[in-house]
């Protein structure tokens, strides 16, 4: 592997003290992924003291310089308490207001920093599809871009990929680029090519029939794959099994939750790893799969998360809960414990040694979870059964009622009454209750602007409330 060198002016902030490699490079892709190698081993108690030198900072500047914050008759005297007593600073940050996706949506232009320190132009405007129903915008700036790179390449190293081998993506594209022949491109693009060189890659467009992505999948033939999960579920069906790419080797996820028999299944018919990667346009990378555990590690270097249960309280190792989650350097649109309306599951400490905190399984967005007929909350598994009946090319579980499901179904010919019948045992094994089913054929089932499907809709959930109970 070649490195490019690239010289990068130092710079100093008053307001970016922790990660420490940060703070003295704060736009340096390369220092910032030399100090991501080292901090990845920092203990736990260095972790917090850094997330609460951090967290101060930025509660300061929002404070002083973000009139949405200025307003908030919390803030002020949350800050001055902090200043007086560092041994209540978690209680005090716990007191502090969440921020909801209506109220970002809301007053968006005064969460905005009318000034930014030099060094954190230019800023770059980010928009989010909408998954939840709620679409939002937020300015980015250059060390929050700088950090997204570098976590990004640290990815990349401690899994060592080769970046010499080909990549490939099957994504959501832009319209000039949706040739059912995919695109071809001459090197990995940024952030590899900012310090590495690297060999040829693809691309192809999320929208195009799974026999069109597979045939450009065999052409390809890349060694590693960058999909959404609804996808590899899509091809795994069509290749069937031993039928990958000769020279695949991982598969890497974004975007939409990956269940475990989806990872069972790639390493069972394909021999290919699976990797996933949890992020938000308007946050950046949350989590991270560890290389040697199953396990999503919170980067804690560049984000502070929070998973609340029911009572609002800090979710123990194997409760569900909503996701909270404050980015660390974002002075342009500071989002201070923003609920980013998922819900994921805490897990134990890592054996692995890093002491970053540990995300389970990401469950799904509001209206990803089923309410069971008695009226209780679970997020559906095992949803891809249903396709074991061999007219089904795609399903849709949409929760209607809460003792009814209707499964949308894109079939290659009609079912027969068995095949019907097969299908309604299996939907209401997947989902472990004796609902109502109702088979609804359709021509075909849309993914979300951005190339996101979701396998299990609810049209009648609430937002998450302390009076609701979680099933498990």
């Amino acid at each position: 592997m070649s490195v490019k060198t690239k010289k990068t002016a130092r710079a100093l902030s008053p307001f970016l003290v922790w990660p420490r490699f940060v703070a003295r490079q704060p736009s340096s892709i390369s220092g910032t992924v030399s100090g991501l190698m080292d901090s990845q081993w920092y203990p736990l108690d260095e972790i917090r003291a850094g997330w609460q030198q951090q967290l101060t900072l930025l509660l300061g500047w929002s404070a002083n310089n973000v009139a949405y914050y200025k307003q908030r008759a919390q803030v002020g005297p949350v800050l001055q308490e902090m200043h007086r007593s560092n041994a209540r600073f978690w209680e005090l940050w716990r007191s502090l207001p969440i921020l909801t996706k209506i109220e970002l949506r809301q007053h968006g232009d005064r969460l905005r920093t009318p000034k930014l320190p030099p060094h954190h132009h230019p800023t770059t405007l980010l928009k989010t599809s909408g998954s939840t129903g709620i679409p939002v915008e937020v300015l980015s700036t250059r060390v929050t871009a700088c950090n997204w790179s570098a976590l990004t390449l640290r990815d990349h190293l401690v899994w060592r990929r080769d970046f010499r081998k080909r990549m490939g993506a099957i994504r959501f594209l832009k319209e000039s680029a949706r040739r059912v022949d995919g695109v071809r491109m001459p090197d990995w693009g940024r952030p590899v090519n900012d310090l590495y060189q690297s060999g040829p890659g693809g691309a192809i467009h999320i929208g195009h029939p799974p026999d069109v992505v597979a045939r450009w999948l065999r052409r390809l033939n890349p060694a590693y794959l960058l999909t959404y999960p609804s996808a590899a579920e899509q091809l795994l069906h069509e290749m069937g099994p031993g039928g990958k790419a000769p020279a695949l080797e991982e598969v890497r996820f974004m975007s939409e939750p990956l269940d475990q028999a989806l990872k069972e299944r790639l390493h069972d018919e394909w021999g290919v790893r699976s990797v996933d990667m949890y992020s938000a346009n308007e946050t950046g990378i949350i989590a991270m799969t560890c290389p040697e555990h199953d396990n999503l590690h919170v980067q804690a270097e560049t984000v502070y998360v929070e998973l609340l249960n029911d009572a609002g309280a800090d979710c123990e190792p194997g409760e569900a809960g909503r996701v909270v989650v404050t980015p660390l350097h974002n002075l342009a649109t500071p989002l201070i414990r923003y609920e980013i309306g998922d819900y994921a599951t805490a897990g134990e400490p890592c054996p692995c040694g890093r002491a970053s905190p540990v995300i389970k399984q990401v469950l799904g967005r509001v209206r990803n979870y089923a309410l069971s007929p008695d009226g209780k909350k679970f997020w559906p598994g095992s949803l891809g059964m249903v396709r074991s009946i061999a007219p089904i090319l795609q399903a849709q579980y949409v929760q209607v009622a809460a003792g009814t499901i209707e499964l949308r179904i894109v079939l290659e010919r009609p079912l027969s009454d068995e095949e019907k019948r097969q299908t309604i045992v299996n939907v209401r094994t997947a989902l472990n209750h004796s609902y109502n089913v109702q088979l609804r054929p359709v021509e075909s089932i849309e993914r979300g602007p951005t190339g996101k499907y979701e396998e299990f809709v609810s049209l009648i959930n609430e937002p998450w409330s302390a009076t609701s109970k979680m099933g498990h």
